[in-house]
């Protein structure tokens, strides 16, 4: 379960990206239609889901002591996904199909599922939370999504799993 909640995290980080699929599909047909309707929907909905994904991992795991050695931030991160939101608007411009981008949505959501980790959310930044490369004091490297900033390693003390390679604190 707790891959499926990481996957859903990295996916979730794509959600704005529909919006401008939305944005450009409205500016090119000049009105709204279902399918822009749909995607500005699914678009909300993917920008809420990890804010709900959080609260509940805050709330219903268990916390766990942790000590760290090394930290830093994983912020540079963010520049991915930024990218990714000029996607459509470049996409548009190409005239690559919906059903091509569909396909390309589908390959990330695979290779997340693999990933022991997530980069950046930007849509979770926004909301005053922070991502951290944290190494502990056993030598496994993780991501830590937390709200506070960190300055020094000994500022952790206690997290919460998410996935193998995710913690929150």
């Amino acid at each position: 379960m707790r891959n499926w909640l990481k996957t859903v995290l990295f996916v979730s980080a794509f959600s704005p990206a529909l919006l401008v699929v939305a944005a450009v599909r409205v500016y090119s047909i000049g009105s709204f239609d279902v399918l822009s309707i749909q995607l500005t929907i699914v678009s909300l909905i993917g920008t809420v889901l990890p804010l709900l994904i959080l609260y509940l991992v805050g709330k219903e795991a268990q916390k766990e002591n942790f000590s760290a050695k090394k930290v830093e931030s994983a912020d540079y991160f963010l520049l991915v996904f930024l990218a990714s939101y000029a996607a459509p608007v470049v996409m548009k411009m190409a005239e690559i199909s919906f059903f091509t981008a569909s396909i390309v949505v589908a390959v990330i959501f695979v290779v997340a599922w693999f990933v022991s980790n997530i980069p950046s959310h930007p849509m979770l930044y926004l909301v005053k939370f922070r991502f951290y490369k944290v190494e502990s004091s056993e030598g496994m490297v993780y991501m830590l999504i937390t709200r506070r900033t960190i300055r020094s390693p000994k500022d952790i003390k206690q997290i919460t799993k998410i996935s193998d390679g995710m913690i929150m604190e």
